[in-house]
């Protein structure tokens, strides 16, 4: 009997050749690729940046709002516990 290590072969899974065109072609492809998604990517950034900004605009413009609110509650708040207890100052008088 052979020894079954004697008997096989190494055969090749893939015999493709490709032409030189088509190499061409496809490295250039991926290459265009990468470089649209690179100045992709930088504007996309720069738009994030910006958006950042314009956020945090906001938010301190938020921020100062609430601040105006809580005063004025708090204002209107004694306004009505005087009126409640009667304690207002009476109108000034005219000249």
């Amino acid at each position: 009997m052979s020894d079954p290590q004697t008997d096989l072969k190494v055969t090749r899974v893939i015999d493709f050749r490709i032409p030189l065109p088509w190499l061409l072609s496809g490295g250039i492809v991926v290459g265009w690729a990468l470089v649209s998604m690179y100045f992709s990517l930088n504007q996309l950034l720069r738009d994030v940046g910006d958006l950042q900004i314009t956020v945090k605009a906001g938010n301190s413009q938020a921020t100062t709002v609430a601040g105006d609110i809580a005063l004025l509650r708090f204002r209107i708040e004694n306004l009505e516990a005087e009126k409640r207890l009667g304690l207002s100052a009476p109108p000034a008088a005219k000249r």
